[in-house]
């Protein structure tokens, strides 16, 4: 009904692109040959909405790639390339979100910091405050990860937040503000 003389997929993207509404999302089934689509009638975040209608100098791309960035959708490496080079992504190719620059001018500052988490220093003395506090008895890793876990970047997953304590862990062992007693970690 949409796609009509194949032309009705960019109409859609087009007329949504006017009126400041997200773009629409395509879940495509291969096996069993069906497309579904979700067209928003409304916006999802004024703040980026205003974004969008205040910068002149976003493409319907631009906008198109931003939108599924806001939504947590994946995007090719080009175009997050591309759109690191502008500032309006940062992070790298693999981890990226909104820049700061982006997340200040759509109010969204604190869904970006929750992204982000905390600086690896911070985590560091927390981690030294949290050992400091069990004393002799030390702690688990699982113990940590979970005093930690708030503070971490929630577009991370368990498994990727654990295996980044992981590496902190072992970083402060190399210099020497931890050390492991058998599965315990203990203050040096």
């Amino acid at each position: 009904m949409i796609d009509t003389v194949s032309r009705g997929i960019k109409k859609m993207f087009n007329e949504q692109w006017r009126c400041h509404f997200p773009m629409p999302d395509y879940e495509i089934d291969a096996l069993n040959k069906e497309v579904g689509v979700k067209i928003y009638g409304n916006s999802i975040n004024e703040k980026y909405t205003k974004l969008l209608k205040e910068n002149d100098s976003l493409t319907l791309e631009d906008c198109i790639l931003l939108d599924a960035v806001q939504k947590g959708h994946r995007i090719s490496e080009n175009n997050v390339f591309s759109l690191l080079e502008r500032g309006l992504l940062e992070g790298d190719v693999t981890d990226y979100r909104i820049s700061i620059d982006v997340a200040k001018r759509t109010r969204q500052l604190p869904e970006y910091t929750r992204n982000k988490g905390l600086d690896k220093a911070k985590i560091q003395q927390m981690i030294i405050q949290y050992l400091q506090n069990a004393g002799s008895s030390g702690a688990k890793c699982d113990a940590i990860f979970e005093y930690l876990k708030e503070v971490l970047p929630q577009n991370k997953t368990q498994e990727q937040q654990e295996r980044m304590i992981g590496n902190i862990l072992s970083e402060m062992k190399e210099i020497g503000l931890i050390h492991p007693e058998g599965r315990t970690w203990l203050g040096s």
